[in-house]
């Protein structure tokens, strides 16, 4: 299984970064409609939902995204509606609040994710506004791809730093009901992997000083946080759905929501910083 997993990061992982750099924001966002409709259609089942209700689910899943990521496709550089950004991914932040909420207060009857109509609106606020948010990234970034990478990197950095820190030195659980594997100890590893990614990033591509350091390395922390909320968030919809992945299209990966579920928390959170961290500072 391992060997499967590592062959296939092979693959993808020069196939991704290929896209980020040659690809213009507008076939990106193309080529992340695709994983989103794919997200889409196992976000579905993990609902109850077949045949035509899966398909339907999907539909108006991907209508809604193409509505949110349009605009930001074809508005110049520079043109961005901020704040109308920011009150979009401060109202997806509340959303993530809540599910996380709804989690540790663990009631078998939370409508976030034990009824059907709830899983299946959250599908809406974990998938549409992660592909909105990694176009934004992409588009309007004047050191394309640096952001939208440095992201990527964040996320895979601290999920692999948790991973080996959990498994080297994990003692105490962090949600045994929802992800039995995670520790405490792990994520602490994961947050040590963000705080020396940002200041790698700082140090080489954005150079900021003084006190936009301490902020930049907080929003990478809380971001950090945050990734592993996107990763419980699935794991207890899978558990409520009563199934170990969320499909089989990445061999040994499992599903795309499998491999995307911690960027679908952390994509939105760190727009909202950089965004809401750029009004403060100019």
């Amino acid at each position: 299984m391992l060997k499967t997993r590592l062959l296939t990061a092979l693959v993808l992982i020069p196939l991704l970064l290929a896209a980020l750099f040659w690809l213009p924001s507008s076939a990106l966002a193309a080529l992340f409609g695709v994983i989103i409709a794919i997200g889409a259609w196992e976000w579905g089942a993990l609902c109850g939902f077949h045949g035509g209700r899966q398909m339907s689910y999907v539909a108006a899943l991907m209508l809604t995204g193409i509505l949110a990521v349009a605009p930001i496709v074809l508005l110049p550089p520079g043109e961005i509606p901020v704040m109308l950004l920011l009150v979009n991914f401060g109202v997806v932040l509340v959303f993530w609040l809540a599910a996380l909420v709804a989690m540790v207060r663990g009631r078998e009857n939370s409508f976030l994710y034990h009824s059907i109509a709830g899983r299946a609106l959250s599908g809406f606020f974990v998938l549409v506004p992660a592909w909105q948010a990694a176009v934004v990234l992409h588009a309007h970034d004047l050191q394309q791809p640096a952001l939208l990478l440095f992201l990527f990197l964040l996320v895979w950095g601290a999920d692999t730093f948790a991973y080996f820190a959990g498994h080297s030195f994990g003692r105490h659980k962090l949600a045994p009901s929802v992800s039995p594997g995670k520790t405490i100890e792990g994520v602490l590893g994961g947050l040590v992997a963000v705080l020396l990614l940002a200041v790698l990033a700082d140090w080489f591509v954005w150079k900021l000083a003084g006190v936009k350091v301490f902020w930049w390395l907080m929003l990478c922390l809380a971001v950090g946080l945050i990734s592993v909320l996107g990763d419980l968030v699935e794991s207890k919809v899978k558990r409520v759905a009563g199934v170990k992945d969320s499909g089989t299209i990445i061999p040994g990966h499992g599903g795309v929501l499998d491999r995307i579920d911690a960027l679908t928390a952390a994509a939105p959170a760190f727009v909202f910083g950089t965004l809401l961290l750029n009004r403060v500072w100019s």
